[in-house]
């Protein structure tokens, strides 16, 4: 039997972005053995610093607990990273990555087109924000320690969009600043919940950037699953996670 952060089983996968010019991507699916119809999440891994692309620990972390929650994930691997055909282009091409996760999740039969969520850490929650601007249908966000600071300004179409959305922050995130984040996150239209991880910094204790002794993956992924399980009990709506 497998223990509550033991792998689950993924397998490789290609798929064109949805960008010009339109590159391969490498991604890992990870799909569920039935016939039945599951909701599901795109991963979005953080740029280059520590260990890179989709196996950047809380992405795949990430990963195998919404896995194991019911969900279909597919965590992939930006252009210009690893196997991705390409070129990094600092945002101006990857958000058509993502776009082209989603459309490669919602083709597939196993997955319930309405409950397809995104989530990004770092560089990849600022694509998945833009990817969530631009797909109106894609149910809900999470973003990880979001780089405001690397932003030329809060996103401004979360006052008025009102699907769910969780921000995890970091404590001692160099790279958003918390009354900043706090500022912008009161404006924004709910359903919405902000969690500070007390202690942590932006690479969350992961690789040698981070101040953080203590790895953040776990609880990150726990949380996150925590926010979104109550989804799978209520298919109507997301029920928010309390954070008090």
């Amino acid at each position: 039997m497998a223990t509550p952060h033991s792998p689950v089983p993924e397998v490789e996968v290609c798929f064109p972005s949805a960008s010009a010019p339109q590159v391969r991507l490498e991604g890992l699916l990870g799909a569920i053995a039935d016939e039945a119809k599951h909701p599901a999440a795109v991963l979005c891994h953080p740029g280059s610093s520590g260990p890179g692309g989709y196996e950047y620990p809380v992405i795949a972390g990430c990963a195998g607990t919404l896995h194991r929650a019911g969900f279909i994930t597919l965590r992939f691997n930006f252009r210009g990273v690893q196997g991705s055909e390409g070129s990094r282009s600092g945002g101006l091409h990857e958000v058509g990555d993502v776009l082209g996760a989603v459309q490669f999740l919602r083709r597939r039969c196993d997955v319930e087109a309405s409950k397809l969520f995104l989530l990004g850490d770092s560089f990849g929650a600022v694509m998945a924000l833009e990817a969530f601007r631009r797909d109106s249908t894609t149910a809900g966000i999470i973003c990880i320690v979001l780089p405001l600071a690397l932003m030329s300004s809060p996103p401004a179409y979360l006052r008025t969009d009102r699907r769910p959305k969780l921000f995890v922050a970091a404590q001692n995130d160099r790279l958003c600043n918390l009354d900043d984040l706090e500022e912008a996150f009161g404006h924004w239209a709910e359903p919405k919940d902000l969690i500070i991880l007390e202690g942590a910094d932006h690479f969350l204790g992961i690789g040698p950037s981070s101040s953080d002794p203590v790895s953040r993956t776990i609880q990150v992924a726990e949380t996150v699953a925590a926010w979104l399980g109550p989804n799978l009990r209520h298919p109507d709506h997301v029920a928010l996670f309390d954070s008090t």
